[in-house]
């Protein structure tokens, strides 16, 4: 069986584009499946470091640029990218369902990264089975004339979540829950310090109002990092989201939009992350970042985060502000080697690839007897 893993259109899987986190998945989803049992073909955009068996260019970075124009790790709207404008996916689209054609037996696997944007290429090859292997959005695939787009969700949380937002009040077979990945050698351990951070999207549902007041209770600086930013300065830094034009905390410093290198090396120098997300988050990667840098994480008490941050081991959640303020705090006492390893365990590439092995076994017995299927038993002797 070969992977055939489509990318997105804006975007590179060379390791620059950290503020996408649908692109950063295909890329370490690449690297952790190639030289396994199954061959990984990669469409994707013209500079490509993820391991594959194969990278085949859909979009040539002059036909990228020109549509999509620079990189600017601190533009909030992606180049002005829109993920439900279908006429931003159609080239794309259209040349990964010619390029696959070429190259795709009926009984390999379709993994789209982006849902009903890249339908087209899912209904283009009804031969195939198709699975989103990281369900992070809520506009899954529900229509297509084959079989049904099969979903990996980052969360149960966001899986519930998708499936009461459609009306469905039974599960689909061969739906999973496989949570996201990361490579433990671009987050090494860090030894701690004493400032807090915030790192994420400078948007008022990432509670970054919160964190600013977490920082003022505690006397604590914050770091803040991440897009989004209009003006920043000594003690504050502006942004327009909704209305909110900013926050203000003693000793705030706004360190711009990151690349993994310096983000790691924020995160393993602080003495906690603050993770305040207001929204259900599907996932919310910057928490297990954070923790396989060995820095726990406190968070708000709903969405994946019931599922990702052990209290009192990997971090906390709290449920209102005294809450987090004692929690930040109560930081202290948590052993970084065990937050590291706790995350280590669950979420990194070595951990991750046999339940996306286990999936891949499971879809493939669709071509045999499906869901019914049993070994025969052994005799006993």
């Amino acid at each position: 069986m070969t992977l055939h893993v489509v990318s997105l259109p804006h975007t590179q899987t060379n390791g620059e584009y950290a503020t996408c986190a649908y692109t950063e998945k295909v890329r370490k989803f690449c690297d952790m499946m190639t030289g396994r049992d199954r061959k990984v073909i990669l469409y994707a955009g013209e500079h490509n470091t993820a391991a594959c068996d194969e990278h085949v260019v859909v979009v040539p970075e002059e036909r990228r640029a020109a549509r999509y124009g620079t990189h600017d790790l601190n533009d909030l709207g992606r180049g002005g990218f829109d993920f439900n404008d279908q006429s931003q996916w159609s080239e794309m689209n259209a040349r990964a369902v010619g390029e696959i054609a070429k190259r795709a037996d009926p009984t390999d696997l379709l993994l789209l990264s982006a849902g009903r944007a890249q339908q087209i290429i899912a209904d283009a090859h009804p031969q195939m089975i198709v699975a989103e292997f990281g369900v992070g959005y809520e506009g899954i695939i529900l229509n297509r004339a084959a079989s049904p787009a099969y979903a990996a969700f980052e969360s149960h949380t966001h899986r519930h979540l998708v499936y009461g937002l459609q009306g469905w009040r039974r599960g689909r077979e061969y739906d999973t829950v496989i949570p996201n990945f990361f490579d433990p050698q671009e987050l090494p351990e860090g030894d701690g310090g004493d400032y807090l951070l915030f790192i994420g999207r400078l948007i008022g549902l990432k509670g970054v109002m919160t964190a600013a007041q977490v920082a003022k209770a505690t006397g604590r600086k914050l770091v803040v990092a991440g897009p989004g930013a209009t003006e920043w300065g000594d003690g504050y830094v502006r942004f327009a989201d909704g209305g909110m034009e900013g926050v203000e905390a003693p000793g705030l410093e706004y360190v711009g939009a990151v690349g993994p290198q310096e983000r790691a090396r924020l995160m393993g120098g602080a003495h906690a992350t603050l993770v305040p997300t207001v929204y259900l988050e599907p996932f919310g990667g910057v928490a297990v970042e954070s923790m396989m840098c060995g820095t726990p994480v406190v968070t708000t008490d709903f969405g994946a985060f019931t599922e990702t941050v052990e209290p009192g081991l990997s971090g906390f959640r709290f449920q209102t502000l005294q809450e987090a303020v004692d929690m930040t705090e109560a930081c202290a006492g948590l052993d970084r080697r065990n937050v590291r390893e706790y995350a280590m365990a669950r979420y990194s590439l070595q951990a991750v690839a046999p339940l996306y092995d286990r999936w891949f076994t499971n879809l493939d017995g669709l071509w045999g007897e499906g869901w019914t299927a049993l070994r025969e038993r052994e005799a006993v002797a």
